[in-house]
């Protein structure tokens, strides 16, 4: 990372291009958005259809190795499942725009627990 992160998204291994497809898609999934309009969002220039579908398909692959790497930790006895679930219930509160003022406060928390949950015991 060159810079301070600006979202959760910012410490996971997705690429800031990947995290706004994922949502991007999720708004056409939701009939919010068409797939035409999804296209021209990227940069106010647009991509191909091939260039989403190609990030998109990065994007999920990345989100699936995640969640098993998270399923081999705890088989592993390195995670405990319950840790991984406050971790995610405490995310999952955070609202999708949050004050910039704030930000830093909160990705230092995320962070903090994040790294209590993976030292080894």
């Amino acid at each position: 990372m060159n810079s301070a992160p600006e979202s959760i998204a910012d410490l996971s291994s997705l690429t800031r291009v990947q995290a706004e497809t994922l949502k991007t898609h999720l708004a056409v999934i939701r009939h919010e958005i068409n797939m035409q309009q999804a296209l021209k969002l990227r940069n106010n220039v647009g991509i191909s259809r091939g260039t989403y579908y190609r990030i998109l398909a990065q994007a999920k692959r990345n989100v699936r190795r995640s969640l098993f790497t998270v399923a081999a930790a705890a088989q592993l006895g390195l995670l405990k499942p319950e840790d991984v679930q406050k971790l995610i219930s405490s995310v999952s509160m955070i609202p999708g725009e949050v004050n910039p003022e704030r930000l830093p406060e909160i990705l230092a928390l995320v962070t903090a627990v994040a790294d209590r949950i993976v030292m080894l015991r």
